[in-house]
């Protein structure tokens, strides 16, 4: 680290942004505690001090030119103070977003559009009596599918990924071929040559296609003798005995998980495999409950960040209403170690 310890050296040691850093050290609500005490044991650790001089200049642009821009509103599909508890990549999602609109000056605010006594036209009515310019869509839990209709016309909009099926609409989304292509290579790289993939039809929808398709090109890219046919099933389907079935006929020595990692888990130490020995264990998208999968993590603090430049954007372009022709902002993942695979040093 430098000489003198950064909110940005932080930021880069806890894998938060460097305006959670700051939020967090003031212990500011909109920062779970969690996040909070990880942050301040960090700071502890390193040494940091905060720069008087750096305080007061901030202190002094905050008071004299710093003007509160407005309201984004996040439109979700499930009641916020349930998921956000449960779900901890939404969390981190919600949390990196809200951090990031309130140092451009916004506030970020959740309105769930199913709720009971919600409907589209009233959340509309909500929204602009509120002055809210900016929407941000949620990606849909717990499955894609349609969006209500809101009065797009009076909103600049984005949404989170492909699991709004519905809409022609501006999108932040994780690059989902290339996390494919990331993990497929690691784990290659790892000396796992028959590598296959699980999927649902559910996870395909939601992933508009991209992953199931960056693999099949991947194993084309192989000799005819060593190319693996996915597992492609609806959920309902994907049983241990089908995944016992479908590991012996392909002779798989590794799995891309995508769809149901720790059901699928559980089916593969009951079937007597021994991970990583037997059997290769990675997945394309890691979320908090496969903390201990090798795998690609999608960044979700920088998808939040994402989602509120591009919405912040269009806001500041007077761009509102749905377009012909949508544009896509794509965040690439990065390859996280586990022990559920080789590693290189006995891969190679």
């Amino acid at each position: 680290m430098n000489e003198r310890v950064t909110l940005r050296d932080l930021a880069r040691v806890t894998g938060v942004h460097f305006t959670t850093v700051g939020l967090a050290l003031r212990n500011d609500s909109r920062i779970s505690a969690a996040t909070a005490a990880k942050v301040q044991a960090a700071a502890r650790q390193f040494g940091y001090t905060e720069d008087a001089m750096l305080s007061a200049l901030s202190t002094y642009r905050h008071r004299h030119s710093q003007r509160f821009a407005g309201v984004i509103a996040y439109i979700t599909t499930y009641r916020p103070e349930e998921m956000l508890k449960s779900n901890i990549t939404e969390r981190l999602l919600v949390e990196s977003a809200t951090a990031y609109a309130y140092s451009r000056n916004f506030n970020f605010e959740s309105f769930q559009i199913n709720a009971a006594d919600m409907t589209a036209e009233r959340m509309s009515k909500l929204l602009w009596a509120r002055k809210i310019q900016g929407v941000i869509l949620s990606p849909r839990l717990p499955e894609p599918g349609p969006m209500e209709d809101l009065d797009w016309g009076m909103f600049s909009t984005v949404a989170i990924g492909y699991s709004i099926t519905n809409l022609k609409v501006h999108r932040v989304c994780a690059n989902q071929a290339h996390n494919t292509r990331l993990c497929v290579a690691k784990l290659r790289e790892r000396g796992y040559r028959r590598v296959g993939l699980i999927m649902t039809q559910e996870i395909y929808e939601r992933s508009r296609g991209h992953v199931l398709g960056a693999y099949l090109a991947e194993q084309y890219l192989q000799p005819a003798a060593d190319r693996v046919e996915p597992l492609f099933v609806p959920a309902a389907e994907l049983t241990k005995a089908r995944v016992h079935q479908w590991l012996r006929e392909q002779e798989v020595d590794c799995v891309a998980l995508t769809s149901m990692p720790l059901e699928i888990c559980a089916f593969i130490r009951e079937l007597g495999y021994s991970v990583p020995r037997d059997l290769g264990l990675g997945i394309v998208s890691r979320f908090g409950k496969t903390d201990h999968i090798a795998g690609v993590d999608e960044r979700m603090q920088a998808l939040g960040e994402a989602a509120v430049d591009a919405v912040i954007a269009l806001i500041s372009h007077n761009e509102r209403g749905l377009p012909e022709y949508p544009r896509y902002s794509l965040v690439e993942g990065r390859w996280v170690e586990r022990s559920t695979v080789r590693s290189l040093a006995i891969a190679g």
